[in-house]
């Protein structure tokens, strides 16, 4: 049985909005019922549970032994945010600042200084580093892996974090460039062909049920194609 890994954020997940039946994944599951499709999204992932989770990120990849991987990751760490977790300025603010001063400080670095493009929970170094550690790993056992790329945002989402959409680019600039170094990796955006994002978001990073079929409609294809390439007689996947 064909074994796919599914490794998500909260956009692949349910919530108030979406049912599960709704979401992209429960579509691939109904669309090939034949195939072991183990799905594991969480809310705020990163791709530091790649190089992590369950030792080295052994949970995420070779204890399952996928064929085939599909990795949507990136709009939590790419955030611009308003203090580095690393900074002496967070732990006071966080730690020692009172309710009522934390708030009223919070709001003047929001007001005057906004969201830096600069400070992130995973740096850009560390963001290639995981994936490209990922996909090398994923070579070697022999899986393919589709990656979903980070969203287009939203308006409501660039009224809160103007500068998000340089962050945005960047990331994805190098799953690009991961993409063309590895010959297992293949990009699958559903997004960036004259889609208004803004017709299927329903808050500053989710989608509504006509976004994740979006998503769904654009895996299905590679995955048919993996199953027919496979079932040939000396058939080699190829990066698209």
């Amino acid at each position: 049985m064909k074994r796919i890994m599914v490794i998500a954020d909260s956009i692949a997940m349910p919530r108030d909005e979406i049912r599960y039946e709704d979401t992209w994944i429960y579509l691939l599951k109904r669309e090939f019922p034949h195939y072991d499709i183990i799905d594991r999204p969480g809310r705020g992932s990163t791709s530091v549970r790649l190089v992590t989770e369950g030792g080295g990120g052994l949970d995420l990849l070779e204890r399952y032994m996928p064929q085939t991987v599909i990795l949507q990751q990136g709009m939590a760490e790419c955030a611009p945010r308003l203090f580095d977790k690393r900074s002496l300025e967070y732990y006071l603010v966080s730690k020692i600042l009172p309710a009522g001063i934390r708030k009223r400080y919070i709001d003047y670095v929001r007001k005057h200084r906004g969201r830096n493009p600069d400070i992130t929970d995973v740096s850009p170094k560390q963001f290639g580093a995981n994936i490209n550690s990922f996909f090398r790993r994923a070579g070697e056992i022999g899986a393919h892996v589709y990656v979903i790329p980070i969203l287009p945002a939203a308006d409501i989402l660039l009224a809160k974090s103007p500068r998000i959409g340089q962050n945005i680019d960047r990331f994805n600039g190098i799953y690009h460039e991961a993409a063309r170094e590895f010959h297992n990796v293949t990009i699958v955006d559903p997004f960036r062909s004259g889609i208004d994002i803004n017709e299927i978001a329903i808050d500053e990073i989710h989608i509504n049920a006509k976004g994740l079929r979006m998503i769904y409609e654009a895996l299905k294809p590679h995955l048919m194609q993996d199953n027919e390439t496979e079932a040939r007689p000396g058939a080699v996947h190829q990066n698209s």
